[in-house]
């Protein structure tokens, strides 16, 4: 059954109660555009569009918008949305500390209406939160400039599975249903507020975004870095987005991706 708990309302309680510890224990690097944790930046997998001064880009579900400061560094002028308030004041300190501008705005992705004309629509693991997945795709698309780039990173269905002892020291991947792959509900520090992240087969993703008038012009399901074999000094380089709890869990994320990646183009 999928979670049909979230709401503006609930989605902001939760991030706005783990936004403090969420920006304090994960790495997330302003000077690369991260696609996930323990995943090499676009420094390595070339997917974003050349920017410049005219350039206008939006990010939705931004958190502190890491990579929108990014590419505001580039010369991008840029437009972050987020439904937490939090998430967002992060980011404002985190700019002006950069000295770059960001036009943070609480905007929620489920009724984002018309924020302008954009080159690039970006959006990292934001979706899975989304209660309208289908009609967030749709609108971003509708203020897509023709030609311009919708960059899509979500939750990969693998990643829904549940990791199991299957004997002699060996574990695999159990998932029940890939279909209906089900929700990583999560509970707020205070234990008062529920979200979860809902993921979706890939065929699935792909006919929203055709039916959004998009192209798909690359799809990936990127392996993480080799995190064991690089030093601190490597990691801090190559790796935009760190924690020591994804750390922990390198072994799953090198068998199976944590996220697929969809580079869509508007006709």
């Amino acid at each position: 059954m999928r979670f049909k708990g979230n709401s503006d309302q609930s989605s902001a309680r939760y991030w706005d109660d783990l936004a403090e510890l969420y920006q304090k224990e994960t790495r997330i690097s302003t000077d690369d555009f991260h696609y996930g944790p323990l995943l090499p930046g676009d420094s390595s997998l070339r997917l974003l569009p050349n920017t410049g001064k005219s350039f206008q880009c939006l990010e939705i579900g931004c958190g502190a918008g890491q990579n929108s400061i990014f590419l505001a560094k580039q010369g991008a002028h840029c437009i972050a949305t987020d439904i937490s308030e939090e998430q967002l004041a992060h980011g404002r300190k985190l700019a002006d500390a950069e000295k770059v501008e960001v036009d943070f705005r609480r905007v929620s992705m489920d009724a984002m209406g018309d924020l302008g004309a954009f080159d690039l629509i970006h959006s990292t693991y934001a979706l899975p939160f989304s209660a309208n997945p289908q009609k967030v795709i749709a609108d971003a698309a509708a203020i897509l400039k023709p030609g311009g780039t919708f960059l899509l990173t979500t939750g990969h269905p693998l990643y829904a599975g549940e990791w199991l002892d299957i004997g002699d020291g060996e574990d695999g991947l159990f998932l029940p249903d890939y279909f209906r792959p089900a929700p990583d509900v999560r509970m707020s520090l205070d234990d008062k507020t529920m979200s979860a992240a809902q993921t979706w087969p890939i065929s699935t993703l792909a006919e929203w975004i055709h039916a959004a008038g998009l192209v798909v012009e690359r799809l990936l399901e990127p392996a993480p870095m080799p995190i064991p074999d690089m030093s601190e000094e490597e990691i801090i380089a190559k790796v935009p987005y760190d924690s020591a709890d994804w750390r922990a869990l390198y072994p799953q994320l090198a068998r199976i991706p944590v996220v697929v990646i969809f580079k869509c183009r508007r006709v």
